[in-house]
């Protein structure tokens, strides 16, 4: 299974999701599933921001090489499930069958944009990702049973 987060820069929000969900699915044994995150604007190259490192340093959650990177026709096709972060960003992308908000499969609510924030808006936002992650894990064993 591929599992793809989406957001706006894929600095942020997305990329955190995606560390944070390898680590839990690393916690939980579940194997068989790749993570990665994309963004909708994405300014190509850039690095995870520095907020965004220092809550998932705070966390204790380890950080992978990351280099933003726009969600393409391709990465939709290939993937089994996309993960947007905002209603928004899904309207963007299309109301297709894989694609959808975090909040749809959780009902934990968007999750905000921490972009320009200080490190507790960054750290607000990654405990709103980590609550929705732990909603979204029992689906995801349940689906890969199936």
């Amino acid at each position: 299974m591929k599992i793809t987060f989406v957001c706006s820069g894929n600095t942020c929000r997305s990329p955190m999701a995606e560390c944070a969900f390898e680590v839990m699915l690393a916690e939980e044994g579940v194997t068989g599933v790749e993570v990665q995150s994309r963004g909708v604007v994405a300014n190509v190259g850039a690095d995870i921001s520095p907020n965004a490192k220092k809550a998932l340093e705070d966390a204790e959650i380890p950080i992978k090489k990351h280099f933003a990177t726009q969600i393409t026709t391709d990465d939709i096709l290939n993937s089994d499930l996309v993960i947007c972060m905002t209603e928004r960003h899904r309207m963007r992308l299309g109301k297709l069958p894989k694609v959808f908000t975090l909040d749809q499969l959780t009902g934990c609510g968007d999750i905000k944009d921490p972009y320009g924030g200080d490190e507790k808006v960054y750290k607000e936002c990654l405990s709103e990702i980590l609550a929705a992650l732990n909603k979204l894990m029992p689906i995801i064993k349940r689906q890969l049973t199936l």
